[in-house]
């Protein structure tokens, strides 16, 4: 299940592309791997996504790209074996049994639960079949689909290693996201990093850097330009070029304010659904100093910021919002349609 979005129905599994089916399979076979050098691992999810992979796990060590060689070692080691990926359809109490004597996602029992798999039970319809897939000694709670064998996936690279709370909510533990990527041979793997190392050359942020366009500093914060002189000319002649073209095209400029308040996003969506990619309110610092006093965590306030029980401001992380409310600010006849807005905004995420 992809962070941010529903779980996926046994219909929408189905229809996995072969490369998602793929690259679906080497995350069993990376969690297969983290699996052999921590056993104490708790996994989660582990879906393909686009150009790979990932799985998240909960895990005391800290992963980082120096333990890549390692994990990248212990999953040659399972392709080689060429593992049959075997379903083996259960009862949710079969299921359940097993999740809860750790058995699920991990290489034996180990006497405490698969806490995140117990939670996963409990997310599948009641009328849904339950499904455990094996490799080897691994065994994961998966409706899958599979590559047939571990042995289809010789062709992977592990890519990094992020942050990410469990089904993307703030109010649950933060586990390690480790990425991957994974291709049908060698050639096309070899290609797609080919690919990114040309991509790394021409990167915005090392030439923008190089050529004296922009500056980003840690101390103003990570992703906030600073536009130098040389650089607000390339910006300032984009802008004409593109104010030119609108104009051309029917478009009105307008100009909208860098944040709104929490129940304008509420409407459109944007909060709390893409809570993860953006910045967090804004609330009143009377409201906050009220809410200390009653004790309140930043997961009761996250919840109550949700439920519209408590109100805020946003940093916009879009602009749409903003120009529905300067449509709907007057009448329209259909002979005025189309409306077409437009404007340079910034937007924070």
């Amino acid at each position: 299940m992809a962070e941010g979005k529903e779980r996926k129905s046994l219909e929408e599994r189905a229809q996995m592309s072969d490369i998602e089916r793929l690259r679906h399979s080497t995350a069993h076979v990376l969690a297969t791997a983290i699996a052999k050098l921590w056993p104490d691992a708790q996994f989660a999810a582990g879906p393909p996504v686009e150009n790979g992979f990932y799985y998240d796990v909960e895990l005391e060590h800290r992963i980082s790209p120096d333990d890549f060689e390692a994990i990248e070692v212990e999953m040659k080691k399972v392709i080689k074996e060429n593992q049959t990926f075997e379903k083996i359809v259960v009862s949710r109490d079969e299921a359940m049994q097993l999740a809860r004597s750790g058995r699920l996602a991990a290489l034996g029992d180990r006497g405490r639960p698969s806490t995140f798999k117990v939670d996963l039970l409990e997310d599948i319809p009641e009328d849904e079949e339950i499904s455990i897939y094996k490799n080897g000694e691994f065994w994961d709670l998966c409706a899958g689909p599979h590559v047939p064998r571990t042995g289809n996936c010789k062709a992977f690279k592990l890519m990094s290693v992020a942050s990410a709370f469990y089904k993307g909510d703030s109010a649950n533990p933060q586990l390690q996201r480790v990425y991957g990527t994974a291709f049908k041979n060698k050639t096309q793997l070899g290609e797609y990093l080919e690919q990114l190392e040309e991509a790394k050359k021409r990167d915005h942020r090392k030439v923008g850097r190089e050529l004296g366009l922009f500056h980003f500093d840690e101390d103003v914060g990570q992703g906030l330009v600073l536009w130098k002189p040389k650089g607000a000319i390339v910006r300032n002649e984009l802008q004409k070029f593109i104010s030119a073209e609108l104009d051309k095209s029917g478009y009105s400029q307008v100009y909208t304010p860098h944040i709104g308040k929490l129940d304008l996003y509420r409407t459109s969506g944007h909060f709390p659904y893409y809570e993860e990619s953006q910045f967090s309110p804004i609330v009143d610092r009377e409201e906050l100093a009220v809410l200390a006093d009653e004790g309140c965590t930043c997961g009761e306030l996250s919840n109550r910021l949700k439920s519209g029980e408590v109100d805020g401001f946003l940093l916009k992380p879009m602009n749409c919002p903003h120009h529905i409310k300067i449509y709907a600010s007057e009448h329209h006849s259909y002979r005025d349609l189309p409306v077409r807005l437009a404007e340079f905004g910034t937007v924070y995420r």
